[in-house]
């Protein structure tokens, strides 16, 4: 059998036995390298530095678990660091023990960009006339993005149908509606409180003439104007109103504006811009402007993060989709969305069985 090893993910104690009643035989620093023997419950039986003990494992990341560090499109391949050969003396208090140093990141290919964006025609879902609603979104968001899913998901270490499901309810599986011109336009949602947050703070007396939204549910309420001798104008409900005040708002402040969109299918903010990996909001704009694969991979940085161990990925290679949405969605609704994401995950199943 392979042995399994893992990183302490927090500084974390290493007992004599399995629970925190046990004597403390050190402490560890954050990523430490350990290999891990058995487990015992929540707790895994271990090795570090020549030194045997317990450690909980919920400060554990195991090897078959994490993911290369960095967003997606940049991700580096971290070899893992190698286990220390010196055993320290028994020490009173419990020694720590500090992690060796890792290897700098060598990068890899952004292979993502090159990828076939569809699955090829022979794994294509075909529904037939009896199909559900959840049918259609999942045959819908497959055909169009299976490709690109089947390599995401190698790289999160997830199922593809884990990847098709919370795409597909956190998304919509549509980045894309058709402007005034027939021209596809990037789907957009503007938001008048978090354009005060940014822009209107600075500029009360103009931005209170020509915008407005309920002070107490400050999402609501969203309304605006070209002028302040002009009639208030309800924007909410259609990309073309969405539009309308969006670049009104650019032309006051086109940094600020963007800021404040939710953008393409995941409708992920332009505030969140360095959380999926770009160094603006006008690059993240412009590559969500051009086309729905730099959606779709964002999506997955956001929920990624530039970390080895995001708490989010975790849940999803664990398909403990209840723990997911509490994460991304917050725990108001965790077990509605969950469910949510669980049908769609087994509508996958059912429909492209392995």
């Amino acid at each position: 059998m392979p042995t399994l090893t893992g990183t302490t993910t927090a500084a974390v104690k290493l007992r004599s036995g399995p629970g925190t009643e046990n004597t403390v035989l050190a402490f560890l620093s954050p990523k430490t390298p350990i290999e891990v023997l058995d487990q015992q419950g929540d707790w895994l039986h271990v090795t570090v530095a020549g030194k045997e003990g317990y450690v909980h494992s919920h400060f554990v990341l195991l090897a078959d678990q994490g993911v290369p560090p960095g967003f997606l499109v940049t991700a580096s391949t971290v070899p893992p660091a190698s286990t220390p050969t010196s055993t320290p003396e028994p020490s009173t208090p419990p020694a720590t023990i500090e992690p060796t140093p890792e290897p700098t990141p060598t990068s890899a290919p952004a292979s993502l960009t090159e990828v076939p964006l569809e699955p090829s025609p022979d794994q294509k879902i075909n529904l037939g006339p009896q199909a559900t609603g959840t049918d259609k979104l999942v045959a819908n968001t497959w055909n169009k993005f299976g490709g690109l899913i089947t390599a995401l998901s190698e790289q999160l270490k997830i199922d593809p149908a884990v990847a098709v499901a919370v795409l597909a309810v956190e998304s919509g599986g549509r980045g894309f509606s058709t402007g005034p011109t027939g021209a596809p336009r990037m789907i957009i949602r503007f938001e008048n409180h978090i354009f005060f947050d940014y822009w209107g703070k600075k500029n009360p007396d103009v931005f209170n003439q020509l915008f407005h939204f309920n002070a107490n549910k400050r999402w609501t309420e969203h309304q605006w104007r070209p002028a302040a001798d002009q009639p208030w104008r309800d924007f909410h409900g259609t990309q073309n109103g969405e539009w309308d005040a969006f670049s009104f708002a650019r032309t006051l402040n086109d940094t600020s504006a963007k800021l404040c969109i939710s953008m393409g299918g995941p409708q992920i903010m332009g505030f969140n811009y360095a959380s999926v990996g770009y160094e603006s909001v006008n690059e993240m704009f412009e590559a969500f402007s051009a086309n729905e694969r730099d959606q779709v991979i964002g999506f997955f940085d956001f929920v990624q993060g530039p970390s080895s161990n995001s708490r989010r990925v975790l849940a999803l290679q664990a398909q403990d989709f209840n723990a997911f949405a509490s994460l991304y969605n917050g725990p108001g609704q965790a077990s509605k969305y969950g469910s949510i994401i669980r049908s769609v995950f087994d509508t996958f199943h059912k429909l492209k069985p392995a």
